[in-house]
């Protein structure tokens, strides 16, 4: 299951083999799949429907939480452009520390969050919503979705 990045060989794609597949056909399907990113192997292929949740559907999560930020930007008093460059580039900026880091997302919220800060604020209208809770929920029916789907 590939997602919508590899077109642009930034994506991730999740697969699984039999036993029969030997190690060096592995390897050669993992080393095709790669032409489109990053791979996965996983043992079990209901594993694929669960990466189909977090992975294939990720992009519009990603995107979804975006176009609310462009949309509270523009709100602000910034132009649809000035609102897209900021949010993709602090989109930007925030994946490349993570990925340049061994840090948690915990640990790096924790070092933008000041105590009494804008941050802080901001976080606290998230948790009194429960986001997490609702983008976890919506990953869930992401995945009961793919298994239905998968059964067809």
């Amino acid at each position: 299951m590939p997602n919508l990045p590899a077109q642009i060989g930034s994506g991730t794609t999740v697969f699984t083999t039999t036993d029969e597949v030997t190690r060096l056909e592995q390897g050669t399907v993992q080393n095709l799949l790669a032409t489109t990113g990053k791979t996965l192997l996983v043992d079990e292929e209901k594993m694929i429907d669960a990466a189909t949740a977090i992975s294939g559907s990720g992009p519009a999560y990603v995107y979804y939480f975006m176009d609310a930020m462009i949309q509270a930007a523009k709100e602000l008093g910034f132009e649809t452009a000035q609102a897209q460059l900021l949010v993709s580039h602090t989109f930007s900026g925030a994946l490349q520390l993570f990925q340049q880091n061994a840090l948690s997302c915990e640990e790096w919220i924790k070092k933008v969050a000041s105590k009494g800060g804008t941050t802080e604020a901001a976080l606290e209208v998230f948790l009194q919503s429960n986001l997490s809770n609702h983008i976890a929920d919506g990953a869930w029916a992401a995945f009961r979705r793919a298994e239905i789907l998968s059964e067809n």
